[in-house]
């Protein structure tokens, strides 16, 4: 007999209903939870710490994004442009300290027009709030939620460019780590971007790669974030830990990470929705998937077509592209195709 599991309040609380309806419906009928939905709740905090770490590592993805926007702040100022001022634009705001020189140079040179935090989760935005104006009390801050993989970037965003109608603002659009190869639809949702550019602003976009014929494809998945996330869906949904197994590994068919809850008990699951109760059973054996992430998969010297080809079927040129080897990691500034 499946084992009935209790769900805890906290899981009605965290989620609004339309979220648990979604939630609800991905369990149902994927087997999965979205990843987007693991910036909520007690995961704020655990986010929190992760940048921390990532910031006090010697070597991080977060140190590598770090330096990408150093580049690309020199590279701003030294084009030629009839840009006054900027809005930078983050979409994805899960780490403030990742922007923090960027904002800081941006203000210390006078040419940020406000910060635009984008983010699915009302925690993620409060906390950028929180660090960013703790480090700037006179930063223009603006947050607003999205979707993006649902929707296009919101009107307001375009809006702000008429802040100041005595002078030229563009977007500076960040889209970074690595949050573009987490997501079902890469192309949809950069398409939903560049919906709103305009041809003279950047999107700058950052995510980890495999060299192909790279042999070591492990997923040290004990130290990764999506494990957090695995340890929080086992508490909200009442599984006892001692039925499941949280595993993390590289799916060479669909080619990239996941990472999945392993069940060892069947378990039944009644869910309460906003008209209705909604029951899912998992047999053991069963899994749901937390997180994945696509691999693309880089040639020796560096190329990667797959990649280019994503992007200009999304409408987006890449102007400026670099690997850094040592972490893997893709970087690449991009324009609308004009």
């Amino acid at each position: 007999m499946a084992i009935a599991a209790s769900i805890q309040p906290e899981f009605y609380s965290v989620f609004s209903p339309d979220k648990i309806e979604e939630i609800v419906h991905y369990l149902d009928t994927e087997k999965e939870i979205p990843f987007k939905f693991f910036y909520q709740g007690n995961m704020v905090k655990e986010w929190e710490e992760f940048n921390e770490a990532q910031e006090k590592a010697r070597l991080s993805s977060a140190k590598t994004d770090d330096k990408f926007l150093k580049n690309v702040c020199i590279h701003l100022f030294q084009a030629e442009s009839d840009c006054d001022r900027w809005n930078i634009v983050d979409i994805g705001a899960a780490n403030p300290l990742l922007v923090k020189k960027l904002v800081g140079t941006f203000l210390d040179s006078d040419i940020l027009n406000s910060y635009i935090a984008l983010d699915i989760s009302q925690g993620i935005l409060d906390l950028s709030h929180s660090q960013l104006t703790e480090w700037f009390p006179n930063l223009n801050w603006q947050g607003h939620l999205w979707d993006f993989e649902k929707e296009i970037i919101p009107t307001i965003v375009a809006e702000k460019r008429q802040a100041r109608t005595s002078e030229q603002i563009n977007n500076l659009y960040l889209y970074i780590g690595g949050t573009f190869c987490n997501v079902k639809d890469r192309i949809n949702v950069l398409k939903n971007i560049a919906e709103r550019m305009l041809p003279s602003e950047w999107l700058c976009v950052s995510f980890g790669v495999d060299f192909i014929g790279a042999k070591n494809k492990e997923f040290e998945v004990e130290t990764h974030i999506s494990a957090a996330a695995c340890r929080y869906v086992i508490e909200l949904l009442g599984i006892d830990p001692n039925d499941v197994q949280i595993v993390g590994y590289f799916d060479e068919k669909w080619g990239g990470y996941k990472t999945d809850i392993l069940f060892q008990q069947d378990y039944c699951f009644e869910f309460k929705l906003k008209n209705s109760q909604k029951i899912v059973q998992f047999n053991q054996g069963d899994r749901i998937n937390i997180y994945r992430f696509f691999s693309y998969a880089i040639e020796s010297d560096t190329s990667c077509p797959a990649i280019f080809e994503d992007f200009q079927k999304a409408g987006l040129e890449i102007i400026s592209y670099r690997i850094e080897a040592l972490l893997s990691r893709v970087m690449i500034v991009c324009q609308l195709i004009t």
